[in-house]
């Protein structure tokens, strides 16, 4: 069956992604270019792959960014499992009650995370203190206030550090924190965020990239070819071909481009299909 078979794959399907990353990196001289970064979701198995294939030679390094859309995930995958690797040692660590866990704060810690790098792009040191500051701000209490590394200015998030540069004494913590934590919660929960808030992470995020453009595309693609259901060589390259026109182009003009090369008419049918 070679002769027809459509297999361009041997192998487990975890290391296709990145044979088609060395396959990619190897043909692109003949462009005239050379891809020397990678903008991963977190995997390394194809960057590792890119390195030990050394496409370049040895004098041209291949660096690697984080997608910060798939990093700002990890902290709240992160708190999740220590809420319930703590739950099997016996300590509760979530429940409704005030300065717990809750899926909630969670969530919002998540997006208080991703900010923190979005908001200090390029500068290592200000986005580590702002990831830090999002912590020790939720475990502060009117006893034991702990904004050191909160923003200081009126402008300042930090409703504590706020009412300091007014003059004007600072409202309740249980009041003004929308993500309270209890402080003993600090030692179980602190080293994710040594973990997450390491330069070896967060130097790969100083540039902010993402992979959105590329999921845009996708969306497009298994619009015509789902995922969940097996598809031929051949429906996969239409679906390709129908998604980067329409990405492109607009749906509108694809279709009509798509009718006028198959030698089909085009009219008000046509443009209200593209309108859909």
């Amino acid at each position: 069956h070679a002769p027809d078979c459509d297999i361009n794959h041997t192998g487990s399907s975890g290391a296709m992604e990145a044979e088609a990353a060395l396959i990619l990196w190897k043909r692109s001289e003949q462009y005239g270019l050379r891809y020397t970064t990678v903008l991963s979701d977190g995997d390394a198995c194809t960057f590792k792959k890119l390195c030990d294939g050394k496409v370049y030679g040895d004098t041209v390094s291949i660096s690697k960014e984080e997608c910060i859309n798939h990093v700002g995930k990890r902290l709240g995958t992160a708190l999740r499992n220590a809420v319930t690797e703590w739950r099997a040692r016996g300590v509760a660590l979530g429940g409704r009650g005030h300065g717990t866990l809750k899926s909630g704060t969670i969530t919002k810690l998540q997006r208080y995370y991703q900010k923190a790098i979005i908001d200090h792009k390029g500068d290592l040191n200000a986005m580590k203190t702002a990831v830090y500051a999002t912590l020790y701000h939720s475990i502060s209490t009117d006893e034991k206030p702990q904004h050191m590394k909160c923003p200081t200015g009126p402008d300042s998030w930090c409703f504590f550090q706020r009412a300091l540069s007014e003059g004007k004494v600072p409202g309740s913590h249980k009041q003004y924190v929308g993500t309270p934590l209890k402080e003993s919660y600090l030692t179980k929960i602190l080293p994710v965020y040594q973990r997450l808030a390491s330069n070896a992470l967060l130097e790969r995020c100083l540039l902010c990239q993402t992979q959105n453009a590329n999921e845009s595309l996708h969306s497009v693609i298994w619009n015509h070819c789902p995922k969940g259901s097996f598809g031929s060589k051949r429906r996969v390259k239409i679906a390709v071909e129908l998604a980067i026109c329409k990405f492109n182009s607009g749906t509108a003009r694809s279709t009509v481009a798509v009718q006028k090369a198959a030698g089909l008419s085009h009219g008000q049918k046509t443009a209200d299909l593209g309108t859909r």
